[in-house]
């Protein structure tokens, strides 16, 4: 079974925008390193990533957006 692409962000042509992102990419991830954090790769000049549904469970986790949050004490 194939898991489908998506294009989250493209390189910027500029040192001022990195990273130009797409419509598909959640409002939350505004930087390269989160992204990747949260499973993103770049192919060539397109940043994707094949499993958006755990991309967004990360990101959600990662930016602290759940409803349980972890208590270390």
């Amino acid at each position: 079974m194939a898991k489908e692409r998506i294009v989250l962000g493209r390189k910027g042509h500029s040192s001022m925008v990195p990273v130009r992102w797409t419509s598909d990419c959640p409002d939350e991830l505004d930087d390269i390193e989160t992204a990747e954090y949260v499973g993103a790769v770049w192919e060539g000049d397109e940043l994707v990533t094949y499993d958006m549904a755990g991309l967004r469970e990360l990101l959600a986790y990662q930016t602290g957006s759940g409803d349980y949050l972890i208590d270390n004490d």
